[in-house]
This record gives structure tokens, sequence and C-alpha cells, in this order.
């Protein structure tokens, strides 16, 4: 019996219809280094992720839609493009350092200005990301019954908050200050009208 080669360079899509060069040339542009990443076998699409040292990764991926399911990953069709996101969990909770979608498929019509845009996001928040790392935070207020503590720190990108209580709640770290403030007085209210 005779093998054939295998041999799907007819078949499989130029890279120039795909978004993965488009996102790494963005990224390495910006300096920011990465590696591609499959967590699980199961899933379809592998992700870009940064390495930067001591801080948490940024997981990046492009989404697309092509007349079936809507397919994630870092290197998806172009057809159909539209979202490109950069998403961070860390020990605080998972936030978007970058959130581009449109509300109809193929909506993002210039994927080199959307994977710059992205990239430059990512770099950002690199660059500011290690000023917490041995941050001296100050607790501003607490909960005591529920040991909640709403706590800021000031560094030379502006001042940091980060809500956060034993029991697994946790917001931030945010520079929007407001935002954490209100969702820890909301949890503090919470927390009252249910003790008897």
């Amino acid at each position: 019996m005779t093998s054939w080669p295998h041999d799907l360079s007819k078949t499989a899509p130029a890279a120039a219809e795909r978004t993965g060069a488009i996102l790494k040339a963005a990224l390495t542009a910006h300096g920011v280094t990465f590696r591609v990443v499959k967590p699980w076998r199961s899933l379809p699409g592998a992700s870009l992720v940064t390495t930067a040292p001591g801080q948490p990764d940024v997981w990046i991926d492009a989404h697309s839609y092509t007349n079936g399911p809507a397919v994630s990953g870092y290197d998806v069709p172009l057809a159909g493009l539209f979202g490109i996101s950069a998403v961070i969990t860390d020990d605080f909770n998972t936030r978007h350092v970058h959130y581009d979608f449109t509300e109809a498929p193929a909506d993002i019509t210039d994927p080199a200005a959307a994977a710059d845009a992205m990239a430059s996001a990512v770099a950002a928040h690199l660059a500011v990301y290690p000023s917490l790392t041995g941050a001296r935070w100050v607790t501003i207020a607490s909960h005591p019954a529920s040991r909640t503590e709403y706590r800021e720190v000031v560094t030379t990108y502006g001042t940091w908050a980060h809500a956060s209580s034993p029991t697994g709640y946790t917001t931030g770290p945010s520079l929007d200050t407001a935002s954490v403030w209100g969702a820890y007085q909301r949890r503090v209210a919470d927390l009252t009208a249910e003790t008897p």
C-alpha cells in the first residue's frame, strides 16, 4: 500500500487571510514578548500570552464568525473578524486590558489598526503593572464583620484601588478608584442588609 504525503499547503488558508501574523507583528512592534499557548487540547484555538517576568499573563485572542460558530484564538480568519481582546487573570481578578468587539460580524475593517490598538494597550498595561509589585497598600475603610477592606496605593501612575475579603470577594486593582469604592460600598450595604 502506498502512503501519500500529507501536504496541506494547497488547502490551508494563506497566512495573509488570518489574524496570527498581524497580532504577532503588532505586539513585536510595541516591544511585547509573547508565546503561543493552547491550555487544553479540547479547545480549537491557541492564544498569545505575554511573557513579562514577574507579571501576570495577558491572554490575547481574536474572534471571528464565518457562516458557522464563532471561533476564538490568536490565529482566526480575517473574514468575519468582530473582536480582539486581551485579558489578564491574576490573584485579584480577571479583567480586560483591551476590549474591542463590534456589533456585527466582519465589522473590524482594519485588522492592522485594531491589532495595533490592542498591542498599545497591552504595552501600556505592562509598563504600569510593575509599579504595584512591592507596593504598600493602605487600608482606607473596612467592614470588620466580613473582613472586607478597601485599600489604596499611590504610584507614579496614579492612585490604585483594591477591595477584597478572605471569602473570595475581590475587585481591582484599578486606577478607577471611584468604581472600586462604589463596589466596596455596595458590598458592605449588601452584607449589612443580610445581618439580622
